[in-house]
């Protein structure tokens, strides 16, 4: 049964209020979740007696669990209310249609998804019957569990046997195995979560018809099913809390450019938008080199390890050459200065001399 809205209300007020508990649609019947009484004073909420305290929840249920509306006083509407002294009640309850619940014995319940919905036997809330075995089974997919409340119970237990033991009762059995058997109330309400995805629920009745509410049960998926893989995309893993998604070669996820993309379970939800983006985008990749390619590059390599030695060397011989040609210049241009000073010094021949 698919998830559905539904209409949570809260009420409060003070032990002798009268609460209206209503459903704005006809159709719909109350289930109470949650009733809590608050006293005023640092004070236990139930004095002990003789017998044991009635719970708020208790008689809440026996008004007005399945039915459109309804008022409840908590002082006079639960035994012995009266002794807890002044306080305040607090109900939650919420109003679920007819089309949200499974009220015929021997269904089948496929959960697909996030889902949710609620059972509870013919007559209820007025009487139970039929000598035999109601049953429900419940099945989710592979990946999800199934997590089933008991909002409300009213049935025969035989007090002369063992407290534990009950001529009418409720099993609860996962894929085939007893995991919880019960036919007194609890308060917080019995909560079962399966191992596996299937689950069977099981009032036993011995009596013909009981003038008694019988049980109202909810139910509802837990973790998350698997999305289905992307276009050109494939699983790679998946457990209760995550799964792994990878797009094939060349290609990549749309929306990030990624290869790999890993999602979360929270609840009974996934972390992001279903469908999964398609990997449709092509990867940028280089391109591959081929053997005549790294021989080139091999090649060129080798001739840059020769020629950079070389060209060095040849810039060092060079630079040697032009210091070396500049101290011989400047060697012969002090030898000819050296040369011409000499000649300016030389006496005069005799011919020079007798000449007028």
């Amino acid at each position: 049964m698919a998830h559905s809205e539904q209409e949570t209300v809260f009420v409060s007020g003070c032990e002798s209020c009268k609460l209206y508990l209503t459903c704005r649609h006809l159709s719909s019947i109350i289930a109470v979740l949650e009733a809590d009484f608050t006293p005023d004073y640092n004070t236990t909420a139930l004095v002990p007696t003789y017998f044991p305290p009635v719970h708020p929840r208790q008689a809440l249920n026996k008004r007005c669990s399945g039915v459109n509306h309804c008022s409840f006083i908590l002082t006079e509407d639960c035994p012995d209310a009266h002794l807890w002294g002044t306080g305040r009640l607090r109900v939650k309850y919420v109003c679920i249609s007819e089309n949200e619940i499974r009220k015929f014995c021997n269904s089948e319940i496929l959960l697909s998804g996030p889902s949710e919905g609620f059972i509870h036997n013919p007559g209820y809330p007025r009487f139970y019957s039929s000598q035999r075995q109601c049953r429900w089974k419940l099945r989710a997919p592979r990946e999800q569990r199934i997590r089933v409340t008991v909002l409300d119970i009213s049935i025969t237990a035989d007090r002369i046997t063992h407290p534990d033991e009950c001529s009418d009762r409720l099993e609860i059995l996962d894929s085939g195995q007893l995991v919880q058997t019960t036919c007194k109330p609890q308060d917080p309400p019995l909560e079962v979560v399966s191992e596996s995805e299937f689950v069977e629920v099981v009032l036993v009745s011995a009596h013909s018809l009981v003038p008694l509410r019988g049980v109202l049960i909810h139910y509802t998926a837990v973790g998350c099913p698997t999305p289905d893989a992307p276009e050109d995309g494939y699983l790679v893993y998946r457990n209760e809390t995550a799964a792994e998604y990878r797009c094939c070669i060349n290609r990549a996820f749309e929306d990030d450019g990624q290869k790999t993309k890993i999602i979360n379970c929270e609840g009974a939800k996934w972390d992001v938008d279903l469908p999964l983006p398609n990997c449709t985008k092509k990867l940028q990749q280089k391109p591959l080199l081929t053997v005549q390619d790294i021989g080139k590059s091999k090649n060129i390599e080798m001739v840059s390890d020769v020629l950079a030695p070389a060209l060095l060397i040849a810039a060092l011989f060079l630079i040697n050459f032009m210091v070396l040609f500049y101290i011989y210049k400047i060697k012969q241009k002090h030898a000819e200065e050296f040369a011409d000073e000499e000649l300016g010094t030389l006496p005069l021949s005799s011919c020079e001399k007798a000449s007028p």
